[in-house]
Parts: C-alpha cells; sequence; structure tokens
C-alpha cells in the first residue's frame, strides 16, 4: 500500500473531510430506520464500503451516495434480524422514541401513522426529502428509481399523507357523506 508522507494512505485527509461532515446525517438516517442499538453499526459499514469504493463516491455528492448505501445495509440487516426470527422494532416506534424537532408539532402522531401507512419505497421518499434533506432528484437515486418516477411518487405520497392525516385529526361524526364531499362541492363541479 502506498502511504504519504505522513504515513496515512492516499486519500486520508479527504475521506476524513467526508466523514466529519457527513456521519452524523449517515448515524441519523440509519437511527430512524434501524434504531439507535443499530444505527451506529450501519452508518460505521456504510463508511468503510465509502472507504473501499472512495474513487467511484462522487464529489459533492457523496450524501446521497451514502444515503444509498445506508439503505442498502438497512435492507440487509432487517433481512438478517427476521432471518433469526425476531421481529424489528416498528418504524412508528423508532420515529416515536427518536428526538427530533418534530416532537414540538401538535399532529406530530397522526403525520407518524400516516407515514407508516405509506408503502415502503414511497415512505422512505418521504423521509429522504423531508428529514434527510434531499431532493427529489438525489433521493431517486437513492431508492433506484428514474427522477420523474420520484417525483410522482413524492406527489402522490404527500396527497396520500394528507388524506391519511385529515382521516386521523377528524372525529368519525364529522366525516362528510358523499354528497358534501370537497371534489363535489368546488365550483368548478357545483350543481346548477
Amino acid at each position: 500500500m502506498v502511504t504519504s508522507h505522513d504515513g496515512d494512505p492516499p486519500g486520508h485527509a479527504e475521506f476524513n473531510a467526508v466523514f466529519e461532515r457527513h456521519y452524523d446525517a449517515v448515524y441519523n438516517y440509519a437511527r430512524r430506520r434501524v434504531g439507535p442499538d443499530l444505527a451506529d453499526d450501519v452508518a460505521s459499514e456504510a463508511f468503510v464500503v465509502a472507504w473501499r469504493r472512495r474513487d467511484r463516491v462522487p464529489a459533492d455528492r457523496e450524501l446521497p451516495w451514502l444515503y444509498s448505501c445506508a439503505r442498502r445495509i438497512t435492507l440487509a440487516t432487517l433481512r438478517e434480524i427476521r432471518g433469526r426470527g425476531e421481529v424489528p422494532t416498528p418504524p412508528e416506534q423508532l420515529w416515536r422514541d427518536s428526538p427530533d424537532d418534530a416532537e414540538q408539532v401538535i399532529r406530530r402522531q397522526s403525520a407518524l401513522t400516516a407515514l407508516a401507512g405509506l408503502s415502503d419505497t414511497d415512505r422512505e421518499l418521504v423521509m429522504l426529502v423531508t428529514w434527510e434533506g434531499l431532493s427529489s432528484r438525489e433521493a431517486a437515486r437513492v431508492v433506484g428509481c428514474a427522477p420523474v418516477t420520484a417525483r410522482g411518487r413524492l406527489h402522490r405520497a404527500r396527497r396520500r399523507l394528507q388524506a391519511l392525516m385529515d382521516d386521523t385529526a377528524r372525529p368519525a361524526s364529522d366525516t362528510p357523506d358523499r354528497e358534501e364531499a370537497s371534489w363535489t362541492t368546488s365550483p368548478r363541479f357545483a350543481r346548477s
């Protein structure tokens, strides 16, 4: 192995800068998906893979690459847990237990319940954009779909989240009947 004049392998300083800049984000990503007990393992393994493949990590776009790597490690970890006959911690419990600014939001619980009602890929896209701060293009790369597909899925997921949140926030007696649904009372569809 070639080393620099200070004894470190080539690229070590640059990699350390990437590690310092992104470790907390990758750890938080993993914590929200596998819990605090496994998050450090997932984040550490993602950086081990990044070190081994450092020549393939896109410069200035390391975080989406690291999220994609952490996602694959997370999915493998969850498969391993299920393979041992154990039940992974449900996502809603992981989110409820995580310290987050969202704790201050009044509708937090209904939002988390609604989020848990989405498909795995839609939930992952929403979380990548909302919690991890990625663009829809970057989130598409992480989950392995086309950017236009991600934008469409995000749009539908946000509408579904809003509908689910509205349903959980509204008491059963306030549910409008079919005649009073908002789409039928729109001026565009009003009966004459």
